[in-house]
């Protein structure tokens, strides 16, 4: 059970009441798509559930959180009236960031005698913080990454599509270990490439093309995520230089990082060489962005970004250029923040291959 000391600190209220899937799992490390989660401070909690999880909830017993099964014939929602009530609870932290307008309307009918405080941006801002078990989870994760992608250069070649590439990549996560993907695979090859999120298609890998991968592993409920842009055969002059110019704002953006630094200054670090280049025009997204159990949390680093990049923090470096009917590059690595220094987390090679 994660400690919600800091949450409490932050929030000022009695209680929080937790129902989405991914925070429920983030503070009990309890995998189910069902139950709600009630946070108290002095890291004491009750978790809700019904019979289908409420045998294997007993697990979190000896993490302290005290487990009741709904009764037949009761509500969830009445259930936690009456625990709130037993606690004296007067005001109660939700979700505001993870409920549609209907369960949030659900949730003030079912619990109108309560004072309903919003808490989502500080459960972020204190999931933005990795424990050294988070951190593991994540490093493990990117390490299955950097395997999968050591062995799809050898399956790359002129004649694939790009939905196998797909496919074989995502088979190298799982055989090595991946509980599942951390998002959607993005494999764009030819023209496609200046397209920085495109679906992976049946467009057929030609010479002279670059092929952008961007792809990650989960591990144990944690996300990992990277790119790379390789080439079948020799690239164009243009394209070697955008590759270059990608590598380079990579670079200077990773060996200006330090802790405390803001997520603009990030951005602006990678993207002030890529202007310098004369694309500018042509990197159309923010620098980078952390990652834990969701592919994309707080802090970001943008060039609209007020974040400061923290000890145990997390952020993504993956500056790009896409230029239509050209081509495209994308790199990316996960940097963590210590307090003393600034660690990549990704090994694969950056230097440009050429299959």
């Amino acid at each position: 059970m994660k400690n919600t000391d800091k949450l409490f600190s932050l929030s000022n209220v009695d209680a929080v009441l937790v129902v989405s899937e991914k925070n429920r799992f983030y503070f009990t490390e309890f995998a189910s798509t069902f139950g709600y989660l009630v946070l108290f401070p002095n890291n004491k909690s009750v978790f809700i559930t019904d019979p289908r999880y409420y045998e294997m909830a007993q697990s979190l017993a000896m993490e302290g959180v005290e487990v009741r099964q709904i009764a037949n014939g009761s509500s969830v929602g009445s259930m936690v009236v009456d625990l709130l009530n037993e606690k004296s609870v007067k005001t109660l932290g939700f979700e505001d960031t993870e409920l549609t307008v209907c369960e949030y309307q659900s949730l003030k009918d079912q619990l109108a005698d309560f004072e309903f405080v919003p808490v989502g941006k500080h459960i972020n801002f204190v999931r933005s913080f990795k424990t050294e078990q988070e951190i593991e989870y994540i490093k493990k994760a990117q390490y299955i990454t950097d395997i999968a992608f050591s062995a799809i250069l050898g399956f790359i070649r002129p004649g694939v599509t790009e939905r196998e590439i797909a496919i074989e990549l995502e088979y190298q996560m799982q055989k090595n270990g991946a509980d599942g993907l951390a998002f959607d695979t993005i494999i764009a090859s030819g023209v496609n490439s200046s397209k920085p999120h495109a679906h992976p298609t049946n467009k057929v890998v030609e010479l002279g093309d670059p092929v952008t991968m961007d792809f990650g592993a989960k591990y144990n409920g944690y996300c990992s995520d990277m790119t790379r842009t390789v080439f079948v055969g020799e690239p164009s002059e243009e394209l070697r230089k955008i590759y270059n110019t990608v590598a380079l704002a990579q670079s200077m953006g990773i060996n200006s990082a330090y802790t405390g630094m803001g997520g603009k200054e990030l951005d602006t670090a990678c993207r002030e060489i890529i202007k310098a280049n004369g694309y500018g025009d042509y990197f159309t997204h923010s620098t980078g962005h952390s990652l834990g159990i969701d592919i994309h949390e707080t802090p970001s680093a943008s060039m609209r970004s007020e974040d400061k990049l923290q000890a145990n923090q997390i952020i993504t470096c993956e500056p790009g250029i896409y230029i239509p009917k050209v081509g495209g590059v994308r790199i990316e690595d996960m940097l963590l923040f210590k307090e003393n220094d600034v660690i990549d987390l990704t090994t694969s090679d950056k230097h440009i291959i050429i299959l």
